[in-house]
């Protein structure tokens, strides 16, 4: 290590550890609005927790700005923001967990439905096109995501005339009918 037995503490100021600390929450929250939305719970419970870490770097820091700026911090009312955030962050977490149990429930609930439409979902992803051309879109301001479109448009509509086809065919399917009792 390059510290020669000394702590990052001893060799940076108090104002520059905020300001690298700083500096790192903000690449941190480019990378992660840089990524790909999540497509599975375990995917949104880490973006969620990884959001929630960003948030309370950027707090941290604040909140030492804050005291470094009114030189006489009041104890009740640190503890007083201290219990709001621990407020908040208790709601985030019951409301991620509720919205989990919901999901789940309704999983269940749903049964062969979801199943279903997770096979057409999957058949869909399989039948686009390869060459799909992503959409052209607006330019992202500076420094912000980049998002590409891909145009799903194609494989919706053979799904759709494969459906259309085989209505067709079951409607073309007539029962034999009985000539009407003799009177």
């Amino acid at each position: 290590m390059a510290l020669d037995d000394q702590t990052a503490q001893a060799q940076l100021t108090p104002e520059e550890r905020r300001e690298m600390l700083r500096a790192f929450a903000d690449r941190m929250l480019l990378k992660i609005t840089a990524m790909d939305d999540p497509e599975d719970m375990p995917g949104v419970e880490r973006a969620v927790r990884v959001a929630a870490m960003i948030e309370r770097v950027y707090s941290r820091c604040d909140r030492a700005e804050r005291q470094t700026r009114d030189k006489s911090p009041n104890p009740h009312q640190l503890e007083a923001e201290r219990a709001t955030h621990e407020v908040a962050a208790i709601k985030a977490r019951v409301s991620l967990a509720s919205t989990l149990k919901w999901g789940e429930e309704r999983r269940q609930a749903l049964g062969s439905w979801w199943d279903a439409a997770e096979d057409i979902v999957q058949n869909i992803a399989q039948t686009a096109p390869a060459s799909a051309a992503p959409l052209p879109h607006k330019a992202a301001p500076a420094g912000g995501p980049k998002v590409t479109y891909v145009d799903y448009t194609e494989a919706f509509e053979t799904a759709r005339a494969e459906l259309a086809l085989k209505r067709a065919a079951q409607a073309q399917v007539k029962p034999v009918q009985k000539p009407p009792p003799p009177a």
